[in-house]
């Protein structure tokens, strides 16, 4: 499998996940700025995260910042590839990250509220622009 598959195997879990997120999400009572965040409110969500729950917050952060961002205009490009090798002794997980930024302007923003789905390991973050 090369690199590009890979990234499209990634996307097309992590948009699975999203979509199933937002089909519970009516059933499970979750706050209502998930669905309807303010106009100067972005949200993030991200689901489990292998380096652990500091690095799946900050992974909803982005994400929401990604929204604030896209609104003025600030180009964001982010891409993360986990590759998994098992046989039957061992297995290795790696993950790689990168962030692409090209900003003309500041986008200052601030941690509103979060909410976690225990159950399917889910955060959600509401990000409001300053």
């Amino acid at each position: 499998m090369n690199i590009q598959s890979l990234i499209k195997t990634y996307l097309f879990c992590a948009s699975i996940l999203i979509l199933s997120a937002c089909v519970n999400s009516s059933i499970k009572g979750m706050p209502n700025w998930i669905d309807q965040p303010q106009k100067n409110q972005a949200v993030g969500t991200c689901g489990s995260h292998a380096l652990g729950r500091h690095m799946q917050k900050e992974c909803a952060m982005t994400r929401a910042r990604l929204e604030l961002a896209a609104r003025q205009g600030v180009t964001i490009q982010s891409m993360s590839v986990m590759t998994e090798y098992a046989n039957n002794f061992s297995s290795n997980t790696q993950l790689d990250q990168q962030t692409i930024q090209e900003i003309n302007s500041k986008v200052k923003a601030r941690l509103v509220e979060s909410y976690r789905d225990r159950e399917q390991d889910i955060l959600w973050v509401l990000m409001e622009e300053l």
